[in-house]
């Protein structure tokens, strides 16, 4: 039978399981958690939660894996035009559809909820600041400009799909800014 963890203010409820799992993996967790200085059970809810809330509606939304090289280089065969393009024809006839898959609301805040969960379980280095009424996400992805111009040309096809005002989506060669009114 499962203990039940009383939910702390703020925080979500747990519950205690038992699970077997091989001495290779175990073996593979404990040296990943000692290298990230965190507890075996801290890392595996951050595997499971990356697994629920990124990977399986991922692989429903039809979205796969890549290297993040060739994506970039593929990229820098296109014009700026080619890019901006591609990317708004992408948006306007799939960007609906993989929101729904992602997330069960087809909302900005869903939205955005996928998004951190994305760049969570890619590895892309990013912040979140909340300051005067203004949320600002500074993402680093060091794929260079035309990634940048992808993904900033992508985040302002969101804005208009979900009709968010007083949003804005600024790049360099390296890192997308986007600067949310809240």
């Amino acid at each position: 039978m499962p203990k039940i963890k009383e939910g702390k203010k703020g925080k979500n409820e747990s519950e205690s399981i038992t699970f077997r799992i091989e001495k290779s993996i175990l073996d593979e967790l404990r040296s990943e958690a000692d290298q990230k200085m965190e507890s075996v059970n801290t890392l595996v809810n951050q595997i499971i939660k990356s697994y629920v809330q990124w990977h399986k509606p991922a692989r429903k939304a039809r979205l796969g894996y890549f290297p993040k090289v060739l994506m970039a280089k593929s990229m820098n065969y296109l014009t700026d035009e080619q890019v901006m393009q591609i990317t708004e024809e992408y948006c306007n006839h799939h960007l609906k559809d993989i929101t729904h898959m992602l997330r069960a609301a087809n909302t900005f805040t869903a939205f955005m909820d996928a998004l951190r969960s994305w760049l969570d379980s890619s590895g892309y280095h990013f912040r979140i600041d909340r300051f005067d009424g203004v949320e600002t996400y500074v993402i680093q992805f060091d794929l260079g400009r035309k990634w940048s111009l992808f993904f900033k040309t992508q985040m302002k096809s969101v804005f208009e799909h979900f009709n968010v005002h007083g949003a804005e989506a600024k790049m360099t060669d390296n890192t997308v800014i986007l600067e949310i009114r809240v």
